[in-house]
């Protein structure tokens, strides 16, 4: 449970972090570099597609923060956790859950992300 924790937390101080710089290190870090990412919205491929999608999700949100919700659990190289995102003013705009694989090393290589839908 410990490691599909620490897992969730790492994927979403990447989205968290402001800084592209910083963000692009930690990518280098906990990705592989052939990782893919998809959701209904948007996907990229390789360390340096990701960053790029999110840079762009992080200049149409700026401010906005993504949080665990709940527990994440998994079995064998997969994890799934769910988390919400808030705006600068506190506001719990919409969340998902996110289903990340990883590789050989331990690196995240797939994430498969569904949208749950905006807070009531």
């Amino acid at each position: 449970m410990t490691q599909h924790l620490a897992i969730a937390e790492t994927y979403l101080a990447v989205w968290n972090e402001e800084d592209g710089e910083r963000r692009r290190q930690l990518i280098g870090k906990a990705w592989a570099e052939t990782a893919r990412y998809i959701d209904p919205l948007m996907q990229g491929e390789g360390q340096k597609g990701i960053a790029a999608m999110i840079e762009a999700a992080r200049q149409k949100f700026p401010g906005y923060r993504f949080v665990l919700t709940g527990t994440p659990d998994g079995h064998g190289d997969f994890t799934r956790f769910s988390w919400r995102l808030i705006s600068p003013d506190g506001d719990d705009v919409a969340g998902g859950t996110d289903v990340v694989s990883r590789d050989a090393d331990g690196r995240i290589d797939n994430v498969v992300g569904f949208l749950d839908g905006a807070a009531a």
